[in-house]
């Protein structure tokens, strides 16, 4: 397999804030840091309620994310996850064997929302509503860069985390994310399906 070459600026996170993982990808694709084709990923699950294991922001694993976003390669195979410990880029069989472990409860098994980048960036908007508090006060700090909001669109996070939502994007499980092609369209990939593979004992 042949590895992509990332530029300085990926490689140093520059762009990145904690928390905010849906604009990390959206720069991401915006710039010249990942080679096309490219998409973003949401992980996420009626429940709002996946089980991740390897993220930075766990002090123990598995951590419990209403929703993650990261970035997919296809033609590359590769999954890149600005928020994973110890490495960026990984191949999605790989990716999801270090991400998703056995668990018990159907609730915390994953779904994901494919949405390729040109799409992304012309459908995504978000006022970082969902990161105020009751009072209003961020409940972490903002990214520096402004808000990717767009009015004629108004806040649509939400409904790219519901999966019953046909905002953009194909809603698949982990097996049509491992055979997810650039080339595919909405409708290509069930709504509904199998949880991801366990790993082999």
């Amino acid at each position: 397999m042949t590895l992509p070459t990332f530029d300085a600026a990926f490689r140093a996170r520059q762009a990145y804030q904690p928390f905010f993982c849906e604009e990390n990808v959206l720069q991401l694709l915006r710039g010249t840091a990942l080679p096309r084709p490219a998409a973003a990923v949401f992980v996420t699950n009626d429940d709002r309620s996946v089980a991740m294991w390897g993220q930075r922001a766990a002090a123990v694993d598995p951590i419990v994310w209403d929703y993650h976003v990261v970035a997919l390669l296809p033609e590359h195979d590769l999954v890149v996850d600005l928020d994973d410990r110890t490495q960026l880029a990984r191949p999605r069989g790989e990716w999801l064997r270090h991400a998703f472990r056995p668990v018990d409860e159907p609730r915390f098994q994953p779904r994901f929302r494919i949405v390729p980048a040109d799409e992304y960036l012309a459908t995504f908007s978000s006022d970082r509503s969902h990161m105020l508090d009751v009072r209003g006060r961020p409940l972490h700090p903002f990214p520096a860069w402004p808000a990717p909001f767009d009015a004629t669109r108004g806040h649509v996070l939400p409904r790219f985390v519901d999966l019953a939502e046909p905002i953009a994007g194909i809603v698949t499980d982990a097996a049509g994310l491992l055979r997810y092609l650039a080339a595919a369209k909405p409708g290509d990939a069930d709504s509904r399906g199998p949880g991801p593979p366990r790993p082999a004992p």
